[in-house]
């Protein structure tokens, strides 16, 4: 199964699981984006909505429905569009639970794709995950895998809290076998190939990136442990800590501008928590501090890369005291 199909596959079985989860999405009944194919005609278009290009009206109306009983899903498509819809969800979705002591319970799931890499531009090529990590109340997850994408985003859609459910574009077509039978808890970092040399922390799409270059790191005879991140809030620290620790050398791969990013919140943690593991200065390959150009060769250059994730485990291979 595709990454693509994947996530068709987990909205088609919740919608025929529970009778109370509605989708909401801009062109999904014509299945635009490729991953709602046949739902509307299965379920009808009280439970399969297309709604107009209005973010901030959508999540507001999606919010209601949520503390109203129902479970509710919104496809956004892009995820620089959620910046149009912040207010609802930095102010009332992350909030609401708490600030009526618990009264209302908001299990809405918000979707929106990774677009990058693909001559889109600046204000549709966001990977903005970090921002949201900075408010509580919100969970946030980021799959890389046919498998991950399919179940977390059951889990997502059963949770009785917000998530931001941000899929990668770039991985849409990878193709893998699918369990849909698995269940993966929120808040859960998986180790894909264990090691002892060099820890590689990866986060959504970086993840493929540094399993391509296994090959390359193996004929250098350097045994590297690869942590998908999976989740970015809840954040999985014991995971990312214990491979921290087991190797003493950490690469960090993030799709996401370098300031305030995942991966510094991570070098962060395990700078403070782990310094006397440490056997080399933690390294992180990120975007660069500037916004997305149109021109492909611009983007590329600025976009992490197997390259850049190879020279870095190299540095901190080398790297003597």
């Amino acid at each position: 199964m595709t990454y693509g199909r994947a996530i068709r596959q987990a909205l088609h079985n919740e919608l025929e699981r529970d009778q109370s989860m509605v989708l909401f999405g801009e062109d999904i009944q014509h299945n635009l984006y490729g991953y709602t194919e046949d739902l509307v005609q299965i379920f009808g278009e009280k439970r399969v909505v297309n709604v107009p290009l209005s973010e901030a009206a959508v999540v507001g109306t999606a919010i209601g429905s949520a503390m109203c009983g129902l479970r509710t899903v919104v496809d956004l498509t892009v995820a620089s569009f959620l910046f149009v819809a912040m207010d609802q969800i930095v102010n009332m979705a992350a909030k609401t639970h708490y600030m009526y002591n618990g009264q209302f319970e908001l299990p809405i799931t918000i979707m929106c794709g990774l677009f990058y890499n693909a001559s889109i531009a600046a204000q549709h090529s966001e990977r903005p995950y970090p921002l949201f990590m900075n408010i509580p109340g919100l969970k946030i997850v980021a799959p890389s895998s046919p498998q991950d994408a399919y179940s977390l985003l059951r889990s997502s859609i059963n949770d009785r809290n917000p998530v931001l459910y941000f899929s990668d574009r770039t991985l849409f077509y990878n193709e893998a076998d699918v369990d849909e039978n698995n269940q993966t808890e929120l808040g859960k970092a998986k180790v894909l190939q264990p090691g002892k040399d060099v820890t590689i922390i990866t986060i959504s799409g970086c993840t493929k990136m540094a399993m391509d270059i296994l090959p390359e790191i193996g004929r250098r005879n350097i045994s590297a442990e690869i942590v998908d991140v999976r989740s970015l809030s809840p954040l999985d620290k014991n995971t990312i800590k214990a491979s921290a620790k087991k190797t003493g050398r950490v690469v960090i791969a993030d799709l996401a501008n370098r300031t305030c990013s995942a991966a510094s919140e991570i070098s962060s943690i395990l700078a403070e928590d782990l310094f006397s593991y440490l056997i080399a200065p933690i390294k992180i390959v990120a975007h660069d501090d500037v916004p997305v150009p149109f021109a492909k060769n611009l983007e590329s250059q600025l976009l992490p890369t197997k390259e850049k994730i190879l020279q870095k485990i190299l540095d901190v291979m080398e790297y003597q005291r």
